[in-house]
């Protein structure tokens, strides 16, 4: 009887997220996500800094770090392991003749997340930039959570559907002649109704996988959906320099550049994921 009060007595509780949703007015205080690379690297001040970013807003700056090719291991290694994946570790950001990806373009990005036809997606990206001496190339970041905020509150029906209606994801890889997909919604809610994931992808969204008397609502939720992920409102936009790795949660952050010329300069950036679980576990641990 006693264990089944002290159970009651704590769902009675309301439920707080942890998260620090924000929006545009970020841009104008970029400093207090930024920290220094030496500063992770040689104290644990530093490296919890780093992890409540990560997980309460859900993305840093790290700035001075070095520009060798796969330098970021040892600051990354402080955290945990890294996340390999079928594009290798570190993936490469580059333009490249013939790519069978357009992060390996010149062109523009929409804001995406990477990965969303993986069943688990991973759940935070690490962008090394090694070189950015192109006209261009300038990066943007959306908070997915305080999109699905605004229309929780302000637009409920369009909310509804994004969480209750899954979509196809579908990444074609014509170098290895395979089709991978998955079904999932855009919006993923945990049990307290906080919010879990957003899944996110124009380029590989695939046609609409549902019942047809739905599809005018879910085409017109998803349209609105996507056009509040690139809105100025939401959007911050900022330029990489050499020896800033961008680390942000993949699950919750959108992210996307603007068009480069790769004939004014070059541009190079390495990749790294890592799992969700190893940030909050890392972090609860430092926090003991």
């Amino acid at each position: 009887m006693r264990f089944k009060n002290n159970l009651s007595l704590k769902n009675k509780q309301k439920f707080i997220s942890p998260y620090q949703l924000w929006n545009s007015s970020l841009e104008k205080n970029l400093k207090s996500i930024t920290l220094d690379h030496n500063e992770i690297l040689n104290s644990k001040e530093g490296l919890l800094k780093w992890l409540k970013l990560l997980h309460y807003k859900g993305i840093a700056i790290v700035k001075n770090a070095p520009i060798e090719k796969e330098s970021a291991f040892p600051v990354l290694n402080r955290i945990s392991h890294t996340r390999q994946t079928f594009f290798d570790t570190p993936f490469e950001v580059i333009n490249i003749p013939k790519p069978n990806n357009s992060a390996y373009t010149a062109h523009a990005l929409r804001n995406h997340m990477d990965l969303p036809w993986f069943e688990n997606p991973p759940g935070y990206q690490f962008l090394h930039c090694l070189v950015n001496s192109a006209e261009g190339g300038n990066s943007s970041a959306v908070d997915g959570f305080a999109v699905a905020d605004y229309l929780k509150k302000n637009e409920k029906e369009i909310f509804e559907t994004l969480v209750n209606t899954p979509l196809k994801f579908r990444d074609k890889d014509y170098t290895q002649e395979t089709i991978r997909n998955f079904h999932a919604t855009a919006i993923s809610l945990t049990k307290d109704g906080d919010y879990n994931d957003i899944r996110f992808s124009v380029a590989t969204m695939d046609t609409l996988d549902c019942n047809p008397d739905i599809m005018e609502k879910v085409y017109k939720a998803h349209h609105r959906f996507g056009n509040l992920l690139h809105d100025k409102k939401y959007q911050i936009n900022f330029r990489l320099e050499p020896g800033d790795i961008f680390s942000f949660n993949n699950r919750r952050l959108l992210h996307g550049r603007t068009e480069f010329d790769p004939n004014s300069g070059h541009r190079h950036l390495q990749g790294y994921y890592m799992d969700r679980d190893e940030i909050i576990g890392r972090l609860s641990y430092l926090k003991k």
